[in-house]
């Protein structure tokens, strides 16, 4: 049989194309990976947590290091089926964080708007109080999320599929996987934090955050990359430390 092609994509092989045996476990493992980490993220998002690094202390959401798996999941979408399924991937994502936004208003608010709801009699004001700080807290975070996400994960792709085409039948998805997360990985940061934390910390630890978040992503960006590699070559049928390509 003849390879699938997409006009912006190269040749995928029948055998992840079908997505039949490790091909199929992959993507699922893959889209699985992402929507996990997204929603983690959009949570955890609103704790941020001071990280000492070489005698300097760095503010970080601790999101930040789930946030940042995102973008290994879609690089190996995007390597393995093509630029336009990794575009679907990332406008479900979108969806979702919507969705997300929406329960957690709900969540907060959902007493206020109905007369046949309330609060039950064991429910504590303290309770309710500790529930409103974190879903509330969440609700502005995954706003800001949604719009940060959106833009970078477009960005991601867009850069990712750019070096492969430029690329072709050169040993870069190291390149191109990591290149392609670090520049979306700082427009993130840079849109997230501004909008989920602008006005509520100071200046100072506004810009600790901002660098705290591209430091770590960029990290995880390097530590990712053996993650792609084997994941790409168990949908491929390659050898499982095979780093070529």
């Amino acid at each position: 049989m003849s390879p699938v092609r997409d006009k912006q994509d190269a040749p995928v092989a029948t055998k992840c194309g079908s997505f039949e045996g490790a091909a199929g476990f992959i993507f699922i493992f893959s889209i699985g990976l992402f929507m996990t980490c997204l929603v983690a993220a959009a949570i955890l998002a609103v704790k941020p947590v001071e990280v000492s690094l070489f005698g300097y202390g760095l503010l970080v959401p601790i999101g930040t290091f789930a946030f940042a798996l995102t973008f290994s999941a879609t690089d190996v979408v995007s390597e393995v089926w093509g630029r336009k399924m990794a575009a679907y991937v990332v406008i479900n994502g979108v969806l979702m964080r919507g969705v997300l936004f929406l329960l957690f208003a709900m969540g907060v608010g959902i007493e206020d708007w109905t007369p046949i709801v309330s609060n039950p009699p064991f429910w504590s004001e303290t309770q309710e109080a500790a529930f409103d700080f974190m879903l509330a807290g969440s609700i502005r975070t995954n706003l800001a999320g949604i719009v940060a996400f959106a833009l970078s994960a477009a960005t991601d792709v867009a850069i990712y599929h750019y070096f492969r085409e430029r690329d072709r039948g050169k040993n870069r998805l190291w390149w191109r996987n990591n290149i392609s997360t670090i520049v979306a990985q700082i427009v993130n940061s840079l849109i997230f934090v501004t909008v989920a934390f602008g006005g509520s910390v100071p200046w100072l630890a506004l810009f600790s955050l901002i660098a705290g978040q591209i430091v770590f992503k960029m990290l995880t960006a390097f530590l990712d990359t053996p993650l792609v590699y084997v994941l790409r070559n168990l949908a491929t049928g390659r050898k499982l430390f095979d780093f070529s390509g």
